[in-house]
């Protein structure tokens, strides 16, 4: 699969870079350094790759990468004691992400993007694979997807992934975004699945724009606990983005709200069987741009059914958000500073917050094997402060702090019930460097 992806891409380069020379041939022609037949001996010489469908207007080639170098310490509080401090550090390809677009003609086009880095998991390499139609009518204005990509669900987890602003997502984004689960509720909604997705724009209100989805009920992270596709799960959202002029000067802004429903979207983690519940949830969110500064602010709420031996289908009604907050300075020559801080907290209601798997995005950097094992809290609150440092529009340096707290022991697999008074610290160091192309 690896190697199929690979050679696709490089074939889609290869075109792009047959165009590129004819017009360079052109271009030394005009200018007197190569004869007609010069430019046509080289031209017949050089190898040609023609796109399978004549219909083909364009290809575009993209991608980037980011390394990450992380070092992590944690420790835990439990009743009578508390463990020492453990550290671990270590580098790490994030995102390696290549890409291609292709216009082939009457507002069709196929989108094709591969992830080999550690930030993407479970996807066959996959980031985004869709066919699209965009729709210019009298009473109809938008696209039409179908594929796999994300659902609009979170507003930091739909923003690029080489266009955060802190280094990773958040402890909220994670939890309420994403498949995850602790060792007896496993909660599958949001982020990547397959499904049609359209995208539309309100053409009598300018500025007005509203999404709907009917997606498959396994999502991106998921272990197979919900094995098959038996279910589909409902998307919607409605906005409103604005640029306004005030004193002379921009101001931008964007405010919504998503909304789920996931049918089969929770299940017991160790066996299905026993019952599988639902999910529904909501995410309005703010953003607002001025003069640099930027903030974004969205809150999270989701009620989902838990199926666990003692809830007996009990209704869990987790809440969270995020609050972020950073101000882009032009230095000149030098490119662009951009100071971050951001704040987020996940309250789940019994249903449980994995540190290990949220403050690490999976990864056991920094915990012990506690941590690893299962053991989970029921609210968790982290902090972070960084700074970006754009030397050049395509390349893009971050160093940041992250300090996280967890609390109100919600599960563990084998020892004493939810509710002994257990605590966990953690301190995240990141630096990253990213280029894009």
């Amino acid at each position: 699969m690896k190697k199929i992806i690979i050679g696709l891409l490089v074939a889609g380069a290869a075109v792009a870079a047959n165009a590129q020379d004819k017009a360079l041939l052109e271009t030394l022609v005009k200018k007197g350094m190569l004869t007609q037949q010069e430019a046509a001996q080289i031209a017949k010489d050089s190898v040609s790759v023609s796109p399978a469908a004549k219909s083909t207007k364009s290809i575009k080639i993209f991608g980037g990468g980011q390394g990450w170098y992380s070092w992590g310490q944690s420790s835990i509080r439990e009743p009578g004691s508390v463990s020492s401090p453990r550290q671990t550090s270590g580098f790490t390809l994030q995102y390696v992400k290549l890409g291609v677009e292709a216009d082939v003609g009457a507002g069709w086009s196929g989108t094709i993007v591969t992830d080999f880095g550690d930030g993407i998991k479970g996807t066959n390499y996959l980031d985004k694979v869709i066919a699209s139609k965009k729709f210019d009518l009298d009473y109809l204005n938008g696209r039409l997807d179908l594929g796999l990509r994300k659902v609009n669900m979170g507003y930091e987890q739909n923003m690029c992934d080489f266009g955060q602003l802190a280094i990773d997502r958040s402890v909220a984004t994670y939890f309420f975004t994403r498949a995850d689960g602790n060792d007896s509720v496993a909660k599958n909604f949001g982020s990547r699945t397959v499904g049609v997705f359209w995208e539309g724009n309100v053409l009598q209100v300018a500025g007005l724009y509203y999404s709907a989805a009917v997606t498959s009920s396994v999502s991106e992270g998921s272990d197979d606990v919900l094995k098959a596709s038996n279910s589909l799960s409902f998307w919607a959202s409605l906005g409103y983005k604005k640029v306004a002029e005030v004193n002379g000067e921009s101001i931008s802004y964007d405010a919504g709200i998503n909304f789920g429903y996931a049918p089969q979207g929770s299940s017991l983690a160790y066996d299905e069987a026993i019952g599988t519940g639902s999910i529904w949830g909501i995410n309005p969110y703010a953003s607002i741009n001025w003069r640099g500064l930027t903030f974004i602010g969205e809150f999270f709420f989701q009620q989902v059914e838990d199926y666990n031996a003692a809830s007996a289908g009990t209704c869990r009604s987790p809440f969270g958000a995020n609050a972020t907050v950073a101000y882009k300075m032009d230095l000149g020559e030098w490119g662009a500073l951009e100071p971050v801080a951001r704040f987020s907290f996940v309250a789940s209601n019994g249903l449980g917050v994995s540190a290990a798997g949220q403050l690490s995005s999976g990864s056991s950097l920094g915990y012990d094997s506690e941590l690893r094992n299962g053991l989970s809290f029921d609210n968790a609150l982290t902090m972070f402060v960084g700074v970006n440092w754009y030397p050049t529009a395509a390349v893009k340096t971050s160093i940041g702090y992250e300090y996280g707290y967890y609390y109100d022991r919600a599960t563990q697999g084998s020892a004493t019930g939810a509710g002994d008074v257990y605590r966990a610290y953690n301190n995240t160091v990141r630096a990253q460097v990213q280029v894009l192309f």
